[in-house]
């Protein structure tokens, strides 16, 4: 049975289908093979304006959701919440400087800094903390659709799916995933580049996804599920590749992006003797997709992971659409 506020974010995404077919404004625009986005990152004091080139030609879900969120201003002042030798996540905590400052050197009190209550309709509208989960609850009813909880047969037996049955979720466009439409490993993941990221998920339920307005196949939810977080990957290599992310941006010049991970390693050598580890505060038990409606028995809801948390903060200031 789904939950209330499943019902919710169905409704609004009824709604929004309805005032655009592409659920989005920005979505309504005209779209060019290769968007391109600049993102201001800012650390110790300092501003790195870095732009990539988007690929909607091979990952049009990936791009048009990142693209809305963007232009939502959702990611404006997020920070990086985990931080790996090869990628960076960011994009779903936001950034406050008295808070972060004040539980940093804590790591239960840093727990409280990202987790997120459970939510109901009587409370979900005044929540504290700093997640940023609930926001994109808020927020789904204005994305555009590509996963559905279910289809239907018309009178004619023609295939369809339904605006209430809509997921805020975005199809997972990478290697292992099914019928892609892209050449599979067209785009490798390589430094610099941008990846959707999902949380693993232990459900073995199915969805139902729209790779093309003419196309509903039947997919693992597991592989459906990313909502907001993406990658920086600052190294050649990585463990989270295109076979199982959507690797869906690159750099369109190195030069600023290296000045941006050169200043970070700089400041580790110098006030952490090159020791990443001591670099972060490790944060154990942070509960995650808190608000899971769908999962068959919510198996993945409240899913518990480790954050290594920069303890000199590492700033999105905002993400902005600077060619559609």
């Amino acid at each position: 049975m789904k939950s209330k506020i499943f019902k919710k974010i169905a409704l609004c995404f009824a709604s929004a289908l309805i005032v655009c077919s592409v659920g989005a404004v920005s979505a309504c625009k005209p779209e060019t093979d290769h968007p391109e986005v600049r993102i201001t990152y800012q650390f110790n004091g300092e501003t790195y304006d870095v732009d990539y080139k988007l690929y909607r030609n091979m990952y049009p879900h990936t791009v048009r959701h990142f693209i809305e969120l963007s232009d939502e201003g959702f990611y404006d002042n997020v920070i990086i919440h985990d931080y790996q030798s090869n990628d960076w996540f960011t994009g779903g905590y936001s950034y406050d400087a008295n808070g972060y400052a004040a539980k940093i050197d804590n790591d239960s009190q840093m727990k409280e800094y990202f987790d997120l209550p459970e939510i109901d309709e009587a409370t979900q509208e005044n929540l504290g903390g700093y997640s940023k989960e609930d926001a994109y609850v808020q927020l789904a009813g204005k994305l555009s659709a590509s996963v559905y909880s279910n289809h239907m047969y018309d009178e004619n037996g023609k295939e369809y799916v339904n605006g209430a049955d809509v997921l805020p979720t975005v199809m997972g466009e990478f290697y292992n995933n099914i019928n892609q439409t892209i050449e599979k490993g067209a785009l490798t993941a390589d430094y610099g580049c941008l990846k959707m990221y999902r949380y693993e998920k232990k459900s073995t339920q199915h969805v139902y996804v729209t790779p093309t307005s003419d196309q509903i196949i039947l997919a693992d939810y597991k592989n459906n599920c990313a909502t907001s977080i993406f990658a920086l990957q600052t190294n050649p290599s990585t463990s989270y590749s295109e076979k199982n992310y959507a690797v869906f941006a690159q750099l369109k010049e190195v030069d600023a992006f290296d000045k941006f991970v050169d200043a970070v390693k700089a400041y580790i050598d110098d006030n952490h003797s090159g020791n990443s580890s001591d670099f972060c505060i490790t944060v154990d038990e942070v509960k995650v997709d808190n608000n899971e409606a769908f999962s068959n028995k919510t198996e993945d809801k409240g899913t518990t992971v480790t954050f290594k948390v920069p303890k000199q903060p590492i700033v999105i200031k905002s993400v902005k659409v600077t060619k559609y």
